[in-house]
Formats: structure tokens, C-alpha cells, sequence
């Protein structure tokens, strides 16, 4: 072996017998030991690397999100529990406000209903005497012969509620006109009305 193979040598066993690992134990310091201390190497880092122009496009400016400790968990699912204990009551309370809501919204169905059947109803009763009313005019500007004739073909029924608003004169002259035993038995339903 000569000199310069010796040389080569001693300086290759140099770099891996010291050089290295010195190189390797000065990061360890660098990124185990100096945050220990206080010293934000990566942080620096980052600020330095950002002030390089080539290498600033290359760090990204997002920050790493830091880890929670269990702690720090655990608090933060108590307040979530609390969080969904007063959601729950307000979800409850709601639902209740709503049935009340319904229940109340039935009943006023239910009331209009009615009332818009007792107004069927006196529509209905109005409508009624205005008809007689109406039928009576129309009687009373007919003969008695004409009107006697339409009336011979009713019920006594029908008879009594078509005459209950003519005028008495008029009443007595369509009655005359009427077949005897049909008139007969209108006025004898008009006595057991009276008595």
C-alpha cells in the first residue's frame, strides 16, 4: 500500500469513526435536547428558510396543528356533553311548543267547524223564510182558482207551510177554490196547530 492509499484510508476511517457521528449527536442536541432549553429549532428554521428566496417556496407558511393532550381532550368532550345536554332540552322544549301548537291548531279547526255549521244552518233557516216569504207574494198575486189548483196537488203538509206567510183574505179565497176535502183537512191542521 503506498502513502497516498494509507493516507486515503486513515481519512475515510477519520470521517466514519468521528465526523459522522459527531455530525449525527449535534442534531440530536439541535432537535431533542435545545427545545428542552427553550430553543424553537424548527421554528427558526422556517423563519430562516422563508427569508431565502429559493428555499422560501418551498416551506409552506400553514402551521402544523399541535397535539392535544388527553387533558385538553377531555375537557373539551365534557363541554360537547354540556354542549348536547342543552340541545337535547331545547329540541324537547320545541317538540312540546309544537304539540301545544297542533293541539291548539286542531281545536280551532274544530270550533270553525262548528261555527261554520251553525252558519250552514241559519243560512239555511233564513233561506227558508225568505222562500216562504217569496212563495207568499207570488200566491198572493195569483187567482185563487190558479193557486188552488197548484195546491189541490200537495200534501197538507206542504199546504200549510206554502200558505203560513199569504195574507188571511188571500188565504180564505185559494181555500174556497180548493177541492172541499183537501180544504177540509188543511183547516183542521190549522186548528191543532193553534190549539
Amino acid at each position: 500500500m503506498t502513502k497516498e492509499e494509507k493516507k486515503s484510508s486513515g481519512l475515510k476511517t477519520m470521517l466514519l469513526a468521528v465526523v459522522l457521528p459527531l455530525i449525527v449527536v449535534c442534531l440530536l442536541v439541535l432537535f431533542f435536547v435545545a427545545p428542552l432549553f427553550g430553543f424553537d429549532v424548527i421554528g427558526s428554521s422556517k423563519q430562516w428558510a422563508q427569508d431565502v428566496p429559493v428555499l422560501s417556496s418551498l416551506v409552506s407558511e400553514e402551521e402544523v396543528p399541535s397535539t392535544e393532550t388527553p387533558n385538553d381532550l377531555r375537557a373539551e368532550n365534557s363541554s360537547l356533553q354540556v354542549e348536547l345536554e342543552q340541545t337535547k332540552s331545547q329540541l324537547e322544549e320545541a317538540t312540546q311548543r309544537l304539540q301545544d301548537t297542533q293541539e291548539q291548531l286542531d281545536q280551532a279547526q274544530a270550533n270553525a267547524a262548528e261555527v261554520e255549521e251553525g252558519t250552514n244552518i241559519e243560512t239555511t233557516d233564513m233561506t227558508v223564510a225568505e222562500r216562504n216569504k217569496q212563495l207568499a207574494k207570488t200566491y198572493e198575486q195569483m187567482s185563487a182558482k190558479a193557486a188552488a189548483a197548484i195546491l189541490n196537488e200537495l200534501t197538507v203538509d206542504e199546504i200549510l207551510t206554502q200558505l203560513k206567510d199569504v195574507k188571511t183574505e188571500t188565504r180564505s179565497a185559494i181555500l174556497a177554490k180548493m177541492e172541499a176535502p183537501l180544504a177540509a183537512d188543511v183547516v183542521r191542521a190549522w186548528s191543532d196547530e193553534v190549539n
